[in-house]
């Protein structure tokens, strides 16, 4: 994302890291070897809702897609109310 617009991946996390839901890292050394190889993948995914969403950074390829599938693992549905699934 950072290179449509021909910024470094320093100014990338810096301008999102502002946002009031910037996208999830899963810790400061993944964001902190991004920056340092000047590669940042992300993905966006609506689970449940048009409106409701995850969104996930990571240095490679493997490491979002891990991390992404991580975080959706930890996020299913835990509860069951009236026949549907809620996230608490």
């Amino acid at each position: 994302m950072h290179r449509d617009d021909y910024e470094s991946a320093q100014k990338w996390c810096d301008d999102k890291d502002q946002l009031e839901c910037p996208p999830d890292w899963k810790d400061d050394e993944s964001k902190a070897r991004a920056i340092a190889t000047d590669e940042i993948w992300t993905l966006r995914w609506y689970p449940n809702t048009p409106i409701g969403s995850y969104s996930v950074a990571a240095p490679t390829l493997e490491e979002l897609l891990a991390f992404a599938l991580e975080a959706e693992e930890e996020n299913k549905p835990s509860k069951t109310i009236g026949g549907t699934n809620a996230r608490f």
